[in-house]
């Protein structure tokens, strides 16, 4: 069975490899999209909702400045950071990161597949 979550964070980047304004310190309201794969438990569900957001909530970078984080924060290497780290913690539940869907803007998203 799939579940599907939808999580925000606000964070600043800049992109040193690029020749445009987004060189230059900015911020954004991320949006991310995580799909989720598990078998269904007694009670009837792959994990409480309450639980797995939790998880990605503290695993997500809220205010902080992800050049710390990336080398490169582009929307595609935060998407693979986030998905690798985020991953490694759904697996020690049993769980598998199906997609992740990082949405820098309401129009431009990477995504990562499994």
């Amino acid at each position: 069975m799939k579940i599907k979550l939808i999580r925000s964070f606000s964070a600043a980047h800049k992109l040193p490899h690029y020749d445009g304004p987004c060189h230059d310190l900015h911020g954004h309201t991320w949006k991310t999209v995580f799909v989720i794969e598990g078998p269904v438990q007694k009670d009837g569900m792959v994990c409480d909702f309450k639980v797995i957001k939790k998880l990605l909530d503290e695993n997500l970078p809220d205010h902080q400045f992800l050049n710390d984080l990336v080398d490169n924060p582009t929307a595609e290497n935060l998407a693979q950071y986030l998905f690798d780290k985020i991953s490694a913690r759904l697996a020690a539940k049993n769980l598998t990161l199906c997609s992740l869907e990082v949405w820098e803007s309401d129009n431009a998203a990477a995504i990562v597949e499994r």
